[in-house]
């Protein structure tokens, strides 16, 4: 329990530390100070009012949209993937930590297809690489879930008159895009309390993309050869997991609850001792 409870004072110090700009009260527009141009590898939308990063996906369109090789995304990507895999998803993404929060609450409960997982690798193609080089728009962060809670939401509500033309920030209202969005939204908001992280396992492209590491990162996952069946990591799995038979799958996001078991370990370049 006591990692369980750590894990979650982690997401949540996350949430805080990447939305807590303040400063757009007084300027009614998106932060754009050099934090800005920092990504960060969770979903962070950047049009979020309080965000200080940038959202790796919506930086990976925009290159794609002006049609250039992103050699810093690839970097950090690159340097995150190797070293931990998909543990930022399991640790410190919002998005994540909300799914989490209501799985928790009392429902019927469906485990997903292992089919649908694969989804998420054509979002990744289609809406957030091929679409944007062809159109220019960049349409995963137009119909994005966790961009329509944290930022489409709020600037709707808020609305805001812009300072410097003493317009309003949305002078005719949301548009149809809006409505569009609202409705995915809805619909994964009640998927999350029936099953087990179905955006991070079914749509998020983010994940798409560090899962592609998890086999080859420093951080990994080892299990005892001979597991006594005690399920006890798969009931403890968010990603709904048979851990002690894939270990490290690609949607495992490192989030150690399966250790609590004692039959699955941390495995670490700096590991005094590995499971053979």
């Amino acid at each position: 329990m006591i990692l369980s409870k750590f894990r979650s004072l982690t997401q949540f110090a996350s949430t805080l530390l990447t939305n807590s700009f303040f400063g757009t009260i007084a300027t009614k527009s998106v932060n754009t100070n050099a934090l800005k141009g920092v990504c960060v590898p969770i979903l962070n939308c950047y049009a979020c009012p309080g965000a200080l990063f940038s959202c790796p996906i919506g930086t990976l369109q925009h290159f794609m949209a002006i049609r250039t090789i992103p050699f810093y995304w690839l970097g950090l990507v690159g340097l995150v993937g190797l070293t931990t895999g998909r543990m930022a998803c399991g640790w410190v993404c919002p998005f994540g930590f909300l799914q989490d929060l209501m799985y928790k609450i009392k429902s019927p409960k469906y485990r997903i297809s292992r089919l649908f997982t694969y989804i998420k690798y054509l979002v990744l193609a289609v809406l957030v690489i091929i679409i944007p080089y062809r159109t220019g728009e960049l349409w995963f962060s137009k119909l994005c879930p966790a961009g329509t809670l944290t930022a489409a939401i709020p600037w709707a509500l808020w609305n805001p008159t812009n300072p410097g033309t003493g317009q309003p920030v949305l002078p005719t209202g949301p548009g149809m895009i809006f409505w569009v969005a609202l409705l995915i939204l809805a619909g994964f908001l009640v998927w999350f309390v029936l099953s087990k992280r179905p955006f991070c396992r079914v749509a998020c492209p983010m994940g798409a993309i560090l899962s592609l590491f998890n086999g080859v990162s420093m951080v990994r996952l080892e299990a005892e050869p001979h597991c006594d069946g005690c399920h006890s990591c798969e009931a403890n799995c968010p990603m709904d997991l048979n851990v002690s038979l894939d270990f490290n799958s690609k949607d495992c996001i490192r989030c150690l609850e399966c250790t609590r078991c004692g039959h699955v370990s941390l495995v670490t370049p700096f590991s005094s001792r590995k499971i053979e």
